[in-house]
């Protein structure tokens, strides 16, 4: 094989010299490229959440208006327009006519049921099972004008408990134990139901009649147009019928404390 000259050799590496400095200004130039489409596509992004966080904000400020408007008015609103591309709708219902259940009632709470308004009610089974290992008692109080009627209610029957051992299911809730039927008359205006031993969820059934509403639940939607998208923000508020005051003032009654504000 033949030698090649020192002349030969020198621009042998030239030639693969330039080419790898044009390889790796390529490379350069495709790694730059790609750090350009990736920063604008992340501004892009932050823009676009920006716009959608601004979009809800004014959503759940438009829901609010209706809301606060319906409440005001004790009232479902149709849809209503609140500016170019705002509106709210707010729908009512009324809950506990059919049967009422609560949530859990910690021990030494209570719970007042309504029943001005319903001469026909003829009386009301209470059911409830208890949330902790520790059984619940039932002290209930019917209320009338100008006396009031307690009844007590247990698992044991003592201490002038009436003993209760069966349960029932009421609008699909299995319950552990449920009361006689309480009688009720035109003159009793609410019953209340103190809650002793251990939290519990109750239910209450009516007999003879509906009860009264109890509660009165508002769902509100807020909508703002955002071209061919539309950002809904829903707000749900219930006020209970039930106008009496907090049972601080009644622990401050009955244990002769007082209220400092």
């Amino acid at each position: 094989m033949d030698r090649l000259t020192k002349k030969e050799m020198r621009h042998s590496e030239q030639v693969q010299h330039g080419g790898q400095v044009a390889l790796v200004m390529v490379l350069i130039m495709t790694v730059v490229s790609a750090v350009v489409v990736s920063v604008a596509g992340r501004v892009t992004t932050e823009t676009r959440i920006q716009q959608l966080s601004k979009d809800s904000s004014e959503a759940f400020l438009t829901a609010q208006s209706g809301l606060e408007e319906a409440v005001s008015r004790q009232e479902s609103l149709n849809t209503t327009a609140v500016g170019e591309d705002r509106s709210y709708k707010v729908t009512l219902e009324n809950i506990g006519q059919d049967g009422l259940l609560t949530d859990r009632v910690s021990a030494g709470s209570s719970i007042d049921i309504v029943l001005n308004g319903s001469a026909s009610l003829q009386g009301v089974r209470i059911y409830w099972k208890s949330v902790t290992s520790s059984p619940s008692a039932l002290f209930v109080s019917k209320v009338m004008d100008s006396s009031i009627v307690d009844l007590a209610y247990d698992t044991t029957g003592e201490n002038g408990f009436t003993r209760v051992t069966s349960g029932g299911t009421l609008n699909g809730v299995e319950f552990t134990h449920v009361t006689n039927q309480i009688d009720l008359d035109a003159t009793v205006r609410r019953i209340r139901v103190f809650v002793y031993g251990g939290a519990a969820i109750l239910g209450f059934q009516p007999v003879g009649d509906t009860l009264p509403v109890q509660v009165v639940s508002y769902k509100s939607e807020g909508s703002v147009g955002t071209g061919a998208e539309t950002i809904r923000y829903g707000l749900n508020y219930e006020e209970s019928r039930d106008k009496r005051t907090p049972e601080v003032f009644d622990y401050a009654l009955f244990s002769y404390g007082s209220i400092i504000q």
